[in-house]
């Protein structure tokens, strides 16, 4: 157990450092917003394109990036892939119109694109199995500290020295987290089986590709990570700041300030849940509980009239921090996967993640969208109408999830992280 905290605490520390950078461009336009379209003339159609292009590159390149992950290991994917990321936000930092910002922005979510998943494929060969949601959780929590550093501290530094020196400080700190995560980082130990494995042909891993989307067992797996991660930011990232200035008539900095709260519950969230996947003996019962949870509470956001922003703002943190159960998912998925096939199997199993996003945050345009005055604001029937039907489409994804075969056997209860 020593050598393993001591092996853990280099590598979680190692690949929450490059995660940091990750989080930090997922995020990082939602602040510097109205800066950049004064500066530049943007329509909100346009800054919503240009918001996108981070998540419509990252789901592309899912597949691509798992098997280049199983082919040339997690170390150069990362390290290589994230010189991508280096060379967009120094291209954000001059661009000078929506064309180039969208694709300054896309290459950045290209860039971004195996961080995660390549760490996930290094804790998988690195660490104990019954521990991977744990160590995963810390990533992903620690990590977190980026969607921190892209609100209030980018906010701060903005108006200091101007958003595009912001991106070129980013640029740089991510060039420095490359070196460094090329340093530390190594795919696997020297014993390990897939130092001896035979390289694939493109061919067969594509073809393996297919086999995965085609497994069952995927593919129940893949309903309920769809919606997860869709849910959380289709109101944490999007349309919660609406909702808290249409219903509530919040100024930009107290919406600021509850979705900043959100946001740590959701990191919270992940550790929460990490630590639970290792003291319950039934993978599956710990996600149907925290869906249900997540259900309940939809429910009662739906259903609560106009009441005091204390106790509104509560109800969305707690829902913040029971939502983010998708590490339990991805320790799911991960056990179903063969050792030839973990980096394809993750990275798609990812996919659903991003599309969810997508997914939910157009469904919430579409729905409050309908809803909507002349000004542009929306009645509290829209938002009720949107959260009623987040919960309706949980509780579906949990009824085919629960097709699912259990990833632990009873005797498998993880030992409880130190």
């Amino acid at each position: 157990m020593k050598n393993e905290t001591a092996t853990a605490f280099k590598i979680i520390t190692t690949l929450s450092i490059v995660y940091v950078a990750s989080n930090f461009y997922r995020s990082s336009i939602a602040v510097i917003a109205p800066n950049m379209m004064d500066e530049i003339g943007l329509t909100h159609g346009q800054l919503g394109v240009i918001g996108g292009a981070f998540f419509i590159a990252f789901a592309i390149f899912q597949v691509p990036v798992g098997i280049f992950l199983d082919r040339y290991g997690p170390r150069r994917t990362i390290c290589g892939m994230m010189l991508f990321a280096v060379l967009g936000s120094a291209g954000f930092a001059v661009a000078a119109d929506f064309l180039e910002l969208t694709a300054a922005r896309f290459m950045i979510g290209v860039g971004c694109a195996p961080v995660l998943m390549g760490s996930l494929v290094i804790i998988s060969r690195w660490l104990s199995a019954e521990r991977f949601a744990f160590y995963t959780s810390l990533v992903v929590g620690m990590g977190g500290l980026g969607n921190i550093l892209a609100t209030t501290p980018t906010a701060i530094l903005t108006d200091m020295i101007g958003w595009r020196d912001v991106f070129w400080i980013a640029s740089l700190v991510s060039a420095l987290s490359i070196v460094f995560g090329y340093l530390i980082i190594r795919d696997a130990p020297k014993d390990h089986a897939m130092h001896s494995r035979k390289a694939e042909s493109l061919k067969d891993a594509l073809g393996g590709v297919i086999g995965i989307i085609k497994d069952r067992q995927f593919q129940y797996i893949f309903a309920i990570n769809l919606v997860i991660y869709g849910t959380i930011m289709a109101i944490v990232g999007l349309w919660g700041g609406n909702y808290l200035r249409d219903i509530y008539g919040l100024d930009l900095t107290t919406r600021g300030n509850i979705l900043f709260w959100m946001t740590i519950a959701v990191i919270g969230g992940n550790f929460f849940y990490g630590y639970l996947d290792g003291v319950f003996r039934r993978r599956k019962s710990l996600v149907a509980a925290a869906a249900v949870i997540t259900i309940s509470l939809l429910v009662i956001l739906g259903s609560v009239p106009v009441i005091a922003v204390w106790q509104i703002s509560s109800l969305l943190i707690v829902f913040s921090f029971f939502g983010s159960y998708g590490v339990v998912i991805m320790s799911h998925g991960r056990s179903i996967f063969p050792e030839e096939r973990l980096g394809r199997g993750i990275a798609t199993l990812n996919t659903a993640v991003f599309l969810g996003v997508f997914l939910l945050q157009s469904l919430g345009g579409f729905i409050i969208g309908a809803f909507a005055s002349e000004n542009g604001t929306a009645p509290l029937s829209a938002y009720r109408v949107f959260f009623f039907c987040l919960a309706a489409i949980i509780t579906i994804a949990l009824l085919i999830y629960s097709r699912s075969k259990e990833s632990k056997t009873p005797k498998e209860k993880a030992p409880e992280p130190a």
